[in-house]
């Protein structure tokens, strides 16, 4: 398991497409590229009204784009977010050479749960990493956490359990990371 916050997680690939999507926000971006560090140097460079300026600069934050320094108030790119964003697409995608495991995944779902016990495991492990350690999920949280990778959620919660990924209570309603 990851044991990363949430925050130092890298953004998906399809994150950040989804955060550049709209145009204040490139814009906004290419400010922060070019030295802007405030609402208002960033409105300056772009010609955006401040509001709006201020609102795209959000949207970079939320997407790990961007960061905002508490102490100075002042924004700053996240240098390495496209590179990161890729490494994690390679470690799902099995891209440049991967383990093996990354044929069992397109568009970031699981395609099949492999029955060679190795690839099993690396797959697995990356679908694992959706569940934060020491919280409990109720069976349809699970179910929920799994369908977003596999339509079979029932196949992939049994393999999630019987690898010994996930462990339920003894009344089999409440999982959690083993």
């Amino acid at each position: 398991m990851n044991t990363a916050s949430v925050e130092d997680q890298p953004p998906s690939c399809r994150d950040l497409v989804g955060t550049l999507a709209q145009s204040d926000r490139r814009s906004a971006y290419a400010a922060l590229a070019l030295g802007a560090n405030s609402v208002g140097e960033v409105a300056q460079r772009t010609g955006l009204r401040a509001p709006a300026a201020a609102a795209a600069l959000q949207k970079l934050v939320e997407g790990k784009l961007a960061r905002l320094d508490p102490e100075t108030r002042g924004y700053s790119l996240i240098e390495d977010a496209f590179q990161r964003a890729m490494q994690a697409e390679v470690q799902v995608s099995g891209r440049a050479g991967g383990d093996g495991s990354g044929s069992y995944f397109r568009r970031g779902r699981l395609t099949s749960i492999p029955g060679k016990p190795d690839v099993r495991a690396r797959v697995l492990a990356v679908v694992a990493d959706s569940f934060e350690r020491g919280t409990v999920y109720s069976e349809a949280k699970v179910n929920a956490l799994c369908g977003e990778w596999y339509d079979d959620w029932v196949s992939l919660r049994r393999a999630l359990v019987d690898d010994g990924l996930l462990v339920r209570d003894e009344s089999c309603t409440a999982y959690q990371l083993a």
